[in-house]
C-alpha cells in the first residue's frame, strides 16, 4: 500500500487492508465505553480523514490530522455518540478535501453526512457583527444546527480547541475569533447547558482580548488562594458534618471556583472592587435523589442564617437549556456570604456537558428533558426565520435570545413558562400561542389587573385577556417586548396591518381620480379588469391598491390606463373631496398629523403615507402646501359628522406675566371649561414674562376658538395663539 491514498480509492474500495491504529489517548477514550462495532466506524472514519488531509499543516506546523482528533477527543470526554465522534473526526474534509457529501453518506451512513455538511456550512461563516452580511451568516448558521442538534456540538468543540491554539494566528485574527466567542459561542454553549465548557470558551478568549487583565486578574486571585483555601476547606467540612449527621450519607461537598471572565463581568456590571467579588464563596453539594437535595436545604438553613430573598428553585421549574439545582446564600462562620448549589449527580452531569448528557453511551431517558428543551429552541430558529424580514431581523432575535437570564412564571392553569428577564404580558402571551399574543387587549398578574408593559417577576401566575374582535397591533408594543419570538410575530403582523391600510387608502385613491370622470372601480370586472392589470404588469387588484397606497405608483396614471379601458378620458373634473367620519375615510382609520394638529371643523386635507396609512393634515400646514395640487397622493378632504364626540389634541403658545401661581390660575380656566390639559412645556421669556405650550384635547374648531378667547381675558395673559407648524 502507498503512502497516500486518495480519497476517492477509499470511497470506491474500503477494506481492512486500509485502517489505521488510533492514536493510544484517542484509542483509550474510545474504549472506555464503546463497543468493538462503534470502534471499527471511528477507526475508519480517522482513516479516511488522515488520507483526505495528508499533506496538509496547521498554523503551527503540525500535521492538520491533529486538529480534528483533538476535537473528537473532547466530544469523547463528554461521552458523546459514534456518529458524533466520525463526525468530529472528519468536520473539515468537505471544506478542504476533494470529498462530496455523497461519499460520507455511503461510506458512513446520512446521520454523519448531515452534520459534517451542517459544520462545514458554519466553518464557512466569519460572524463577527450584526451588518447586513454577517447577520446573513448568522442566519444560515442557525438554520443549520436547528436540524441536528450534533451540529453545534461538534461545532462548539472545533472552536474550543481552536481556542486552545489560537497563539498561532495573526493577532488581528486573534481578537476577532475572541470576540466572536464570548458573544456568539459562549452564549450557545450556555444556552443548550454546557457550562464548563463555556466557561472555558470565555476565558480563553478574555485571556485574548484582554491579557494584561487577565493576567492582573489570576494574580490577584493567586494572592488571596492561600487564606481563601483555608476558609473554603473549613466551610467544605462544616457543611459535610452537619448533612451526614443528619441522615444524609452519600454527600459531596465541593468548592466551587469562579471563571475569570465571570469575576470581570461581574466587576464591571456591579462597580464592586475584586475584594467583594471574591469575598462570596461558591458550594455545591450533590446528592443522589431530589429529596435528599430539599433535606440537605432544609438541614443547611437550620445551621447557618439564609440571605433573605436569594433562594432559587430550579429543581420544580428548570432553566430553558436543563439546568436543574437548588441555589441559596447564606452566612457561614457568622461572617462569610456563600453561595450554594444543590443538586442531584445526574444534574451536576447534566449542568457540566448539557444536552451532550443525552448521547452518553446506554443511557435511559433520565437526560431526556435537557435534550427536548434545548432542541425546541433549536427547532423554534426555523419559525424566528419565516417570521423575520430580513437577516439583520433574524440575527438580532438570535442574540437577544442567547441571554440566560430568566423568570418563570405560571398560566392560570398552572403550566410553566420560562421567558427572558425583563418580559411582559406580551411577551408572555406570545410564548404561550401566537392567537393570544395577536388577541391581547389586557392581563391581569396575580388576579389583579395590570398594564400590558409591566414587567413580570418569577413566580407570578399570568392570566391573558382576549378580544374576539379582530385588533390592530400598537407598533408601541416592540418598546415593551424583549423576547426575539414577540417581536418576530409582532413585525409580521405589522407589516400585515401595514398593507392591509396600503391596500384601502389605495382604493380610496383610485376611486377618487375614477369619479373625476364619472367611473367607479365596480364597472371594471372579468376580462375586461384582467387586461389593464396586464397592462400595467401587476397580478391582481389588490396588489395594484397596495402599490398605489404604499405611492410604488402614482394614481393618475393608473386611473389613466383605466379610463383607456372605458375610453371616458374626456371631462375629467376636479376629484370630489373624501369625508373623514368617526376618524375614518371610507373603511381606512386615518392619522392626524403631527406637525399641524388638525381638529374637527378645521379646512384639511387627505394624504396617502407609505408608512401610516391615510394622513390627515391642516390644509394650511407647510409640510404639504408644496404638493398638494402636484401629488395625486393629496387629496381634497371634508369633515362627516362627528357623533362620537371624539376628542381631538391640538397645541396652543400662552404668554403671562411671570408671577407664583399663574400655571395653576391656567389650569384653573381649562378645569373650568371640561378641556384636559396633555401635557406642559413652560420657559422663562424674561424676568417679567413666561412661556407656555400646551397639548390640549378638544372636540371640534369651535371648543378650541372659545378656550383661547377666555385665556386671552385673563388680567395676566398677553398673548395667546395656536401654531400649525410648531412641530
Amino acid at each position: 500500500m502507498s503512502d497516500h491514498v486518495l480519497p476517492s480509492t477509499l470511497v470506491n474500495n474500503f477494506t481492512e487492508d486500509y485502517l489505521l491504529k488510533l492514536p493510544y489517548d484517542f484509542y483509550k477514550k474510545t474504549k472506555s465505553y464503546l463497543d468493538v462495532k462503534d470502534l471499527k466506524k471511528i477507526q475508519k472514519a480517522y482513516t479516511f480523514a488522515f488520507y483526505s488531509h495528508e499533506g496538509q499543516k496547521r498554523k503551527d506546523g503540525s500535521k492538520y490530522i491533529t486538529h480534528p482528533v483533538n476535537v473528537a477527543s473532547i466530544l469523547l470526554e463528554l461521552k458523546m455518540d459514534p456518529d458524533s465522534i466520525c463526525a468530529a473526526l472528519m468536520h473539515d474534509i468537505l471544506e478542504d478535501c476533494d470529498v462530496k457529501k455523497n461519499d460520507l453518506a455511503k461510506l458512513f451512513g446520512n446521520d454523519v453526512a448531515e452534520i459534517v455538511d451542517g459544520v462545514s456550512k458554519l466553518s464557512a461563516l466569519d460572524i463577527k457583527t450584526t451588518s447586513e452580511r454577517d447577520a446573513n451568516n448568522l442566519q444560515k448558521m442557525m438554520l443549520a444546527i436547528s436540524k441536528d442538534v450534533r451540529v453545534i456540538l461538534v461545532k462548539i468543540c472545533d472552536r474550543l480547541h481552536n481556542m486552545r491554539t489560537i497563539e498561532h494566528l495573526p493577532r488581528s485574527k486573534q481578537i476577532q475569533k475572541s470576540k466572536e466567542t464570548i458573544e456568539l459561542y459562549g452564549p450557545l454553549a450556555l444556552r443548550i447547558g454546557m457550562q464548563d465548557i463555556r466557561s472555558e470558551l470565555e476565558d480563553l478568549s478574555f485571556r485574548c482580548i484582554h491579557p494584561l487583565r487577565a493576567s492582573m486578574l489570576e494574580s490577584a486571585i493567586k494572592k488571596s488562594s492561600g487564606g481563601r483555601k483555608r476558609i473554603v476547606s473549613k466551610i467544605r467540612k462544616e457543611l459535610k458534618k452537619h448533612l451526614k449527621s443528619n441522615g444524609i450519607d452519600e454527600v459531596g461537598v465541593k468548592g466551587r471556583e469562579k471563571n475569570i471572565y465571570s469575576i470581570y463581568k461581574k466587576i464591571k456590571s456591579k462597580h464592586k472592587p475584586f475584594s467583594e467579588i471574591l469575598d462570596v464563596y461558591g458550594f455545591r453539594i450533590l446528592v443522589d435523589s431530589v429529596d435528599e437535595c430539599y433535606r440537605s436545604l432544609g438541614i443547611i438553613h437550620n445551621y447557618f442564617s439564609p440571605i433573605e430573598n436569594r433562594f432559587k428553585d430550579y429543581i420544580a421549574i428548570p432553566k430553558s437549556n436543563g439546568y436543574q439545582a437548588l441555589h441559596t446564600s447564606l452566612l457561614a462562620l457568622n461572617a462569610f456570604p456563600i453561595e450554594v448549589q444543590i443538586q442531584t449527580r445526574s444534574m451536576s452531569e447534566i449542568a457540566s456537558f448539557g444536552i451532550a448528557a443525552h448521547w452518553q453511551y446506554k443511557t435511559n431517558d433520565k437526560n431526556k428533558g435537557s435534550e427536548l428543551r434545548a432542541t425546541r429552541w433549536l427547532s423554534s430558529l426555523v419559525d424566528l426565520q419565516k417570521k423575520s424580514n430580513s437577516p439583520s431581523e433574524f440575527a438580532e432575535s438570535i442574540k437577544t435570545d442567547l441571554d440566560s437570564n430568566e423568570v418563570f412564571l405560571f398560566s392560570p392553569k398552572g403550566d410553566v413558562y420560562a421567558l427572558r428577564k425583563g418580559a411582559t404580558p406580551i411577551d408572555f402571551a406570545y410564548e404561550v400561542h401566537t392567537d393570544l399574543g395577536n388577541s391581547i387587549i389586557g392581563c391581569k398578574v396575580n388576579r389583579k389587573e395590570v398594564p400590558i408593559n409591566i414587567e413580570l417577576e418569577t413566580g407570578q401566575t399570568v392570566e391573558i385577556i382576549t378580544s374576539k374582535t379582530k385588533s390592530e397591533i400598537d407598533p408601541s408594543w416592540l418598546n415593551y417586548v424583549v423576547t426575539s419570538k414577540a417581536r418576530s410575530f409582532i413585525r409580521a403582523r405589522l407589516r400585515k396591518q401595514k398593507e392591509s391600510d396600503a391596500r384601502k387608502a389605495g382604493k380610496v385613491m383610485l376611486e377618487t381620480e375614477l369619479k373625476r370622470a364619472g367611473s367607479s372601480l365596480s364597472e371594471y370586472r372579468g376580462s375586461y379588469l384582467k387586461k389593464i392589470l396586464d397592462s400595467i404588469g401587476v397580478t391582481s387588484l389588490n396588489n395594484l391598491l397596495t402599490d398605489l397606497g404604499l405611492g410604488k405608483r402614482t394614481g393618475s396614471i393608473i386611473a389613466e390606463r383605466f379610463y383607456s379601458g372605458l375610453q371616458i378620458r374626456e371631462g375629467i373634473e376636479e376629484p370630489n373631496p373624501v369625508i373623514i367620519l368617526n376618524n375614518r375615510i371610507e373603511s381606512v382609520t386615518v392619522r392626524f398629523a403631527k406637525c399641524c394638529r388638525p381638529v374637527y371643523g378645521d379646512p384639511v386635507a387627505a394624504h396617502s403615507d407609505t408608512e401610516r396609512g391615510m394622513v390627515v393634515h391642516h390644509k394650511k400646514c407647510k409640510q404639504i402646501l408644496k404638493y398638494i395640487k402636484k401629488d395625486p397622493r393629496y387629496l381634497p378632504a371634508i369633515w362627516g359628522e362627528n357623533k362620537k364626540d371624539l376628542l381631538y389634541k391640538t397645541k396652543i403658545e400662552i404668554n403671562t406675566e411671570d408671577r407664583v401661581g399663574v400655571l395653576s390660575d391656567l389650569g384653573s380656566v381649562f378645569a373650568k371649561n371640561g378641556i384636559n390639559i396633555d401635557s406642559v412645556n413652560t420657559k422663562t421669556i424674561d424676568k417679567k414674562f413666561a412661556g407656555f405650550e400646551l397639548e390640549i384635547e378638544v372636540k371640534n374648531l369651535e371648543d378650541l376658538k372659545n378656550i383661547m378667547k377666555k385665556v386671552r381675558g385673563m388680567k395676566f395673559t398677553t398673548s395667546c395663539r395656536r401654531n400649525i407648524n410648531d412641530k
